[in-house]
């Protein structure tokens, strides 16, 4: 399809007869591609089967990675949904070099340099920001500079390279059986000589055994929903104590696992570097502390 050759096109967002898209600058409808209800059904069906799971009425919601670095998350009409939805994710086949994000819009030039000093320095990174602000792929640009034997964990795969050993989770078969979680697999890449852990995204139980994992001299990179520097102690203590951690805990393993702390965030409909921090007490509270104060300059 002439939309999905599009190489500035990130997301697809389809429902009974409407389509939304996204260049990197947010969502607008679209009338290039239209779906009723029966169609958008089988659509959702025959691409989650194209990526080995199942869409039905026991299982209608469910997640793939499709080849070409399609990411594809689907609804199927049913007691969760009063219509069918299907969610496209669209990665380059040539993932993004770090040196093309840093010399674009994305990042001022003293941003541009400390990010290549944390890369290079190897130092635990958790970046943050909301959804399709280009989080994974700043991680996976970060990630392709390294010399080190990287596990990365995900429910669906997208962080890939040379360098990168991708472990999957799994649901539960039709009996309920067979299921593979997030905080499971990190439990297993421990035991899989890792120079550094990722997950592709921390929002829940998984945030534990990692936290252990980098405490415990692992190096690892992740990425957290999160709008901006000020706002990630709340996001991790909102996610602790629904894994009954206590903050104070938390707080001390959060400081000590990750050294640096990136936001990015759309401003003015691109993709930009918001603010770098580390964590710090202060009051004896949990905070991120911004190294560098956001500004906006020309670049060359």
């Amino acid at each position: 399809m002439d939309l999905i050759d599009n190489p500035k096109l990130t997301d697809i967002c389809i429902s009974p007869g409407k389509t939304e898209i996204d260049f990197g600058s947010g969502l607008t409808p679209s009338e290039a591609v239209l779906f009723d209800e029966p169609r958008l059904a089988d659509l959702a069906r025959a691409l989650i089967e194209l990526g080995g799971r199942r869409l039905d009425q026991a299982n209608p919601f469910a997640d793939v990675s499709l080849p070409g670095g399609i990411r594809v998350h689907a609804v199927l009409k049913s007691a969760c949904s009063e219509s069918s939805l299907v969610s496209i994710r669209l990665h380059s086949d040539e993932p993004i070099r770090l040196s093309q994000l840093l010399t674009s819009e994305m990042a001022n030039p003293a941003q541009r340099e400390l990010i290549w000093e944390i890369t290079k320095s190897g130092e635990s990174v958790l970046i943050t920001g909301a959804t399709g602000t280009g989080k994974t792929t700043l991680l996976r640009a970060m990630l392709q500079e390294l010399d080190e034997r990287i596990i990365a964990i995900e429910d669906v795969t997208e962080l890939t390279g040379s360098n990168i050993i991708s472990l999957q989770t799994k649901p539960h078969n039709i009996e309920g059986q067979g299921a593979i979680s997030l905080d499971e697999l990190v439990r297993q890449a421990l035991r899989m000589r890792p120079d550094r852990i990722c997950i592709g995204e921390v929002r829940g139980a998984e945030l534990v055994p990692m936290l252990q994992a980098l405490n415990t001299g692992h190096r690892g990179s992740t990425t957290l929903h999160a709008n901006c520097l000020e706002q990630v102690p709340e996001r991790l203590i909102s996610i602790a104590s629904s894994q009954n951690l206590e903050i104070g805990a938390l707080s001390r393993l959060a400081a000590a696992a990750f050294q640096w702390v990136i936001s990015v965030a759309q401003e003015d409909g691109t993709r930009k570097v918001s603010g770098i921090g580390k964590f710090a007490f202060i009051d004896n509270q949990l905070q991120v502390v911004s190294q560098l104060r956001t500004r906006k300059l020309a670049l060359a």
